[in-house]
């Protein structure tokens, strides 16, 4: 669902200036006399609805165990829970209880999921493998939301040229982390229905590329694990500037200027235009100078560190 502004509605009448909030939770829309004429819209509230970053898909997410279950868990994308706050800052009720009707709330119910991820274990044990995380499920069961709602933007994400290589399907070693276990083959075989379970003495990281056990330590692991920790807070910001570039409008602060606030992994910027008096697209223009000069520096970050990271592998 797109969101539109106040001043992009067709019909304003009589005036965007006439959306007023007199208390969080309701908008007052006042007709040409306010004596008489005036219409109360109650606003739905954004408690409980969380996000996850660099997600972009536009509708809300219900996550629920069973079908039959009358409460879930609330996510949306980053971008879409920005336009349910300006939407509830400018006194613009109609996007955000849009957005929060049954009809256009997609839900997902973990059971099922929880059940498939279930009939491998054994299976799975069996050959000697034990997965620590499937997805967005963990051995014990218990779901990383953060990672389902990740899953459902890829799933739900127009396919790019990045999406070739792998025919459009996320690499395995992306989606699992699992832990090989020796077999005890005499076990196994006067005993073939017995699964066996790994022990914490003789479980070995797998390499996630090859599959093989991992028995050499770097001695710049620590340092590397460094890099790349890094190395991710910076593509992740990289992918949030660009979201901000590419949005066509910032919150504005009366008419006077444009601002916006950019949480990033790395630090926290707030970007203000106050240049242009009531002239909103030069403003915005403003912002995106700034922002683009931010990215450049990031992606001059990137650089380096991976280069200092190809030089200690």
């Amino acid at each position: 669902m797109e969101y539109y502004r106040l001043y992009d509605l067709r019909n304003q009448y009589p005036s965007i200036s006439n959306y007023v909030t007199p208390i969080p939770g309701k908008v007052n829309l006042i007709g040409i006399y306010p004596e008489t004429n005036v219409l109360p819209i109650d606003v739905q509230s954004l408690e409980g609805i969380k996000f996850v970053k660099d997600t972009k898909f536009r509708f809300i997410l219900k996550i629920k165990e069973k079908q039959t279950d009358t409460n879930g868990v609330l996510y949306t994308s980053e971008r879409y829970y920005k336009n349910l706050e300006a939407s509830s800052k400018e006194s613009n009720p109609y996007f955000i209880n849009s957005s929060l009707k049954d009809a256009f709330i997609v839900e997902i119910f973990t059971e099922s999921l929880n059940s498939l991820f279930t009939t491998f274990l054994n299976p799975e044990n069996a050959a000697g493998v034990s997965v620590n995380k499937n997805n967005f499920i963990n051995s014990n069961k218990t779901i990383d939301y953060d990672s389902l709602v990740k899953y459902i933007d890829w799933v739900v994400s127009q396919p790019t040229l990045a999406d070739i290589d792998s025919n459009g399907v996320i690499p395995s070693e992306k989606l699992i982390n699992f832990s090989i276990f020796e077999i005890d083959q005499e076990k196994a075989y006067f005993y073939p229905d017995q699964i066996q379970r790994p022990n914490d003495s003789n479980t070995s990281p797998v390499d996630p590329v090859t599959g093989n056990p991992q028995t050499t330590i770097n001695p710049n692991a620590e340092k590397i694990r460094s890099i790349e920790e890094e190395l991710q807070k910076v593509d992740s910001d990289i992918s949030t500037y660009n979201g901000y570039i590419n949005q066509s409008d910032y919150d504005n602060d009366g008419l006077s200027k444009s601002k916006l606030l950019v949480k990033g992994s790395l630090e926290e910027i707030q970007y203000v235009s106050a240049k242009y008096l009531l002239n909103r697209g030069k403003q915005n223009e403003d912002i995106r100078k700034q922002l683009r000069i931010y990215l450049d520096k990031l992606k001059s970050k990137k650089t380096s560190l991976e280069k200092e990271l190809e030089e200690l592998k």
